[in-house]
């Protein structure tokens, strides 16, 4: 009898430890991408076994998506039975899907007995053989031909969709989607250098390749050599705490201690250094004397970030710290935000500064912010011409904002992206060229209001208040910048004031056009511009 008891708990510890596994089940099991508005998704991954289910990996046949989980959870992780974990898929890399790519398996490994498990993924929209050619020569500054440079192209400024390197005769060829590139070559020893002979990708020439087309673009680096002074560090997510393998950092001297609008401007300084990121996530730019540095990183899908002390993410240069470069550095760490552009959206315009500072147009990014949830969703930087273009933007309502180091904002007016409206076209943003050092916060009891009406034909009303006395101008501006007309320039007291603009008396004795037109108050250190339409 003790034997045949022994016996029976030996087969149920047996039998137990069989059927005691963990089982993997991912719910939907089919993700379908229906065009560029619809390019995000979502499932679940299910521990439907009674041991704890470890997500070890993904993987699948083109690098396309970026998979997240919730909570900020990274592979590896552990679910627990009975348990659920939301997992996001991205379709990020959509301008280099062809007709042989529109199907794909998203492969989970895990210790299911089972592994992997495979969530089926479907692409109803891609761009086939619209593709052309960009080759050149890359060399040094005796036009020496260089081998083994790293070229990389980054579409429409921002993501770096590929890369080559050129052979031992300086050549380099590459088969790119159409689009708007900049391209950038990188070697050690010498200077990361974009198109345009620069090393800041704001600088950047933009490049634009069609369906069919070869160019032929060189560029020629500059011998830096090991001068001792170099910072290092990686790219790390915010969320995750995982590295970032993709992006490259750019440095400009500056100094500055965070505070909101306050404390020391950057000094300005055409002394720029950038270098990319290597693939384990580490970065290390050489420059050439000591200095204060703003350090900052782009990558892929983040929104850009600055370094600072806090080791949080630093989307905007009040919150950076600079860092002095005498020797080598170590650790400097960036940290990423993701950003949200999962959409197909555009927003183009053109960033107005109504001065002759034509030098302040230079470093401005514009960021796209989101009126109903505040989330920053997209970026790019503006053109020497003052063009911008904003990409990848989901339906909604947003609000561009421009930012450049030792600057306080600038904004434009909000607009809408929706099924009827997919690119928005002619955004201006006018640039308040009043450094942060000058320009303190502004003072509550002065309000410049909305013209009314707006839009008017031929006159509108001006209204603004102000507690404290002082001397005041206001001016009307085209869209081009060039002043038309001064309606205010004298002292007045504090007091609330009214003008009346007539688009048919300016002072070149000429009636106006239809089109936007800016007014602008100034006084003290305070100033505002806003935007007004004439309708004819």
């Amino acid at each position: 009898m003790l034997k045949t008891s022994v016996i029976i708990i030996f087969i149920c510890f047996i039998t137990n430890s069989v059927f005691a596994q963990p089982q993997i089940r991912i719910e939907p099991r089919n993700v379908v991408f229906e065009n560029i508005f619809n390019r995000i998704d979502y499932a679940y991954v299910i521990n439907r076994g009674d041991q704890p289910l470890r997500i070890d990996s993904l993987s699948s046949a083109n690098p396309f998506y970026i998979v997240s989980f919730e909570n900020g959870l990274v592979t590896p992780f552990i679910i627990n039975p009975d348990d659920t974990v939301k997992a996001t898929i991205l379709l990020s890399n959509f301008y280099n899907i062809t007709v042989s790519d529109t199907v794909d398996t998203l492969w989970f490994y895990s210790n299911d007995p089972e592994s992997p498990r495979d969530l089926r993924i479907k692409i109803d929209f891609f761009d086939d053989n619209d593709r052309g050619t960009c080759s050149g020569i890359i060399s040094d500054e005796q036009q020496t031909p260089l081998s083994g440079v790293k070229v990389y192209f980054l579409y429409w400024g921002i993501y770096i969709i590929d890369s080559t390197s050129t052979d031992s005769n300086g050549s380099y060829s590459s088969f790119l989607p159409k689009g708007t590139y900049t391209i950038a070559a990188e070697k050690d020893g010498y200077q990361t250098t974009f198109y345009g002979n620069t090393s800041d990708p704001y600088f950047a020439y933009p490049v634009d390749i069609d369906s069919g087309q070869t160019i032929n673009l060189n560029l020629s680096l500059p011998f830096i050599g090991n001068t001792g002074y170099t910072i290092t560090g990686n790219l790390i997510d915010s969320v995750g705490n995982i590295l970032v393998n993709k992006g490259v950092v750019v440095i400009r001297k500056g100094t500055h201690t965070p505070t909101l609008l306050k404390g020391n401007a950057a000094l300005s300084d055409s002394n720029v250094y950038s270098a990319f990121v290597r693939p384990d996530g580490t970065y290390s730019v050489t420059v050439r004397d000591t200095a204060y540095y703003y350090v900052q990183g782009f990558s892929d899908y983040y929104l850009p970030s600055f370094y600072n002390d806090e080791g949080l993410p630093a989307i905007y240069w009040q919150d950076a710290d600079s860092v002095f470069i005498d020797q080598i550095l170590y650790n400097k760490n960036i940290v990423m935000k993701r950003d949200s552009s999962y959409g197909g959206g555009n927003a183009f315009g053109n960033l107005v500064i109504p001065f002759t500072e034509t030098d302040a147009m230079k470093g401005i990014s514009v960021f796209a912010k989101s009126i109903d949830n505040g989330t920053l969703y997209s970026y790019n930087f503006v053109r020497s011409d003052g063009n911008f273009r904003v990409s990848n933007l989901p339906y909604g309502r947003y609000q561009l904002i421009a930012q450049k180091i030792g600057y306080p904002f600038s904004y434009s007016e909000p607009f809408t992206i929706d099924s009827l409206n997919q690119s928005v076209n002619n955004i201006s943003i006018i640039f308040n060229t009043s450094s942060v050092e000058n320009n303190s916060e502004i003072p509550e009891t002065i309000i410049l209001y909305q013209n009314y009406p707006n839009p008017f034909n031929p006159s509108t009303r001006i209204i603004w208040q102000s507690s404290i006395g002082g001397y005041q101008s206001l001016k009307i501006y085209d869209i081009l910048g060039n002043e038309v007309v001064t309606l205010v320039n004298e002292f007045k007291s504090a007091g609330t004031y009214e003008v009346e603009f007539n688009a048919n008396e300016t002072r070149r004795g000429v009636s106006l056009p239809t089109g936007v037109y800016f007014y602008r108050l100034q006084t003290g250190n305070f100033i505002q511009t806003k935007k007004m339409l004439l309708i004819k």
